[in-house]
């Protein structure tokens, strides 16, 4: 008797043992991470580049921007053209980059000094509001 007790306290005990934890790419779901934030500045208007990293099972749109200093923020394409939005594709890295997509941010509401930080906001369908933390250049 005492021998089976033992027995199946170590089959409990190595059960118990055997615990997943799903990670946000098992379950589905967005998850987003900006990084590299920089505005570069040109004349009254500021350029703004950044990296996207999505580490979830979906994408998502990235449809708008905003940002204190500057009381209009548009998405464009790499020939300056404005675009309505960006799509992130799940489990990838997307470059915002003066070749590619990028931001403009125009009328500033104050003349940026190099050196210092800004938050950008970005607008996602899904994911909500994410803000970058931005260097000006």
């Amino acid at each position: 008797m005492t021998r089976r007790l033992l027995v199946l306290a170590a089959l409990v005990l190595a059960a118990a043992g055997c615990v997943h934890y799903p990670t946000v790419a098992d379950t589905g779901g967005v998850r987003l991470q900006p990084d590299k934030g920089r505005a570069v500045r040109d004349g009254d208007t500021a350029a703004f580049y950044f990296e996207l990293q999505s580490t979830g099972k979906f994408g998502d749109v990235l449809t708008g921007l905003l940002t204190p200093v500057a009381r209009q923020a548009q998405l464009v394409n790499g020939a300056g053209a404005p675009i309505a939005a960006v799509e992130i594709p799940g489990t990838m890295t997307v470059n915002f980059l003066p070749d590619g997509p990028h931001a403009v941010l125009s009328d500033l509401t104050r003349p940026l000094v190099p050196g210092e930080t800004i938050i950008v906001t970005l607008l996602f369908q899904k994911y909500g509001a994410l803000g970058v933390v931005t260097v000006v250049e």
